[in-house]
């Protein structure tokens, strides 16, 4: 699984690199231990938690309850990331690529698996669906403009773009399916099949997604090395052997399970207080999934992509976009209908059709652009320009 801090970009050493200040707003630091978890930039979320406990206790405004976990989340999933790093390096490329993929999206997984046990199956999907739209284009896009503002025409890797394409339509197509076995069976087998249909396909997509992890990590890992990573190989190298030196396997899984928890902890803060907050803001629950809890999860991931393509690299932010959007697609969806499947709640693979249609589109306009190889800055304002239509759209609808 691709690391969302091997995306980092060098240092200037001639100025202060603005982009520099954003990350490290977004950063959890990198010490042992859970006793340094409240350190530099991990003091805002020890300041955080108790703050978002005693929001719910004392029943503050219900925009400061949404304020205060939504940074929160933010904090905790870069604590996520730092802390699954340092456990690949002590467990193995492998053993580290599945722990990512449970953990890479801890947000959307937590909030989908509260949401199924609070029977809320709509809201559990409209998560799904705002992860992967602003990923394929607020954050792809916002790449694309920073990579290639003030530059000529641009290339993506032929080979890499082409093969992760091909994942996304697969996986936008087994979404697409339930849309059209609605279309073809009476009203009253409807619910049975598509749920059938839905437990099935889930079990294949999550075949899938172990062979596309062997396709990764094993037989064609080359083609997910750019030719900036292949040079760095051995420097790489050195920066994980010492990691794992510097941070003790006991540590890093006290750090880990901390951070998870105090996800959980806030999402479920979060969900309790969803109505409140669309009455008080005057927006739908959809959108609250859709927008803002997607955004607060996304956002570590996105700061250290979007610096990293100021290099030029949009090869790596592929690699992680794309990554996160098979995991979601591939991984997180299907195991929360394996989920609902265990505790008896319907959850399927049929999404609301606006949310169908609006994700589907969008990851055709992204495949395009991938297959096409080539990009300007124009392509990326495009991107963001259809996230903020959607975002409207969602909003009216």
């Amino acid at each position: 699984m691709v690391s969302r801090r091997d995306t980092q970009p060098a240092p200037s050493h001639h100025r202060q690199d603005p982009w520099i200040h954003i990350q490290r707003f977004f950063k959890m630091p990198s010490q042992n231990g859970l006793k340094e978890l409240s350190i530099n930039h991990g003091r805002p979320a020890m300041v955080l938690l108790p703050l978002a406990g005693l929001a719910k206790i004392f029943h503050w405004n219900p925009i400061i309850v949404l304020t205060v976990n939504i940074l929160a989340i933010i904090f905790l999933s870069e604590a996520i990331s730092t802390s699954s790093d340092e456990l690949t390096a002590h467990l193995g490329e492998l053993q580290g690529a599945l722990l990512s993929a449970t953990l890479g999206n801890t947000v959307e997984l937590t909030a989908g698996i509260l949401a199924l046990i609070h029977d809320e199956i709509p809201f559990a999907q409209s998560v799904m669906v705002g992860s992967i739209l602003s990923d394929i284009l607020l954050v792809f896009g916002c790449c694309l403009v920073t990579a290639s503002y003030n530059k000529e025409v641009l290339e993506f890797n032929s080979a890499l773009a082409k093969t992760l394409s091909s994942l996304m339509m697969i996986t936008a197509v087994t979404m697409l399916l339930p849309t059209a076995l609605y279309s073809t069976f009476p009203v009253s087998e409807i619910d049975d099949r598509v749920l059938s249909f839905s437990r099935g396909t889930s079990l294949v997509l999550l075949a899938l997604y172990g062979g596309y992890l062997y396709f990764y990590l094993g037989t064609h890992k080359h083609l997910f090395l750019s030719i900036e990573s292949e040079a760095s190989d051995d420097e790489n190298n050195v920066v994980s052997s010492s990691a794992a030196n510097k941070a003790s396997l006991a540590s890093s899984i006290i750090r880990l399970t901390t951070a998870v928890a105090a996800t959980v902890f806030c999402t479920e803060l979060l969900l309790e207080s969803v109505d409140d907050m669309a009455k008080t803001l005057g927006v739908s629950e959809v959108f609250i999934a859709i927008v803002f809890i997607p955004i607060a999860s996304n956002s570590t991931e996105g700061v250290t992509v979007i610096a990293a393509s100021r290099t030029g690299d949009t090869d790596s932010a592929i690699r992680v976009i794309i990554d996160s959007l098979l995991q979601i697609g591939l991984f997180v969806i299907p195991f929360l209908v394996v989920i609902g499947w265990c505790i008896a709640e319907p959850m399927t693979l049929f999404f609301d059709s606006f949310q169908t249609v609006t994700m589907f589109l969008a990851i055709l306009v992204v495949n395009h652009l991938l297959r096409d190889g080539q990009y300007a800055y124009i392509h990326g304002a495009m991107l963001i320009a259809l996230y903020s239509s959607l975002v409207v759209a969602f909003y009216a609808h």
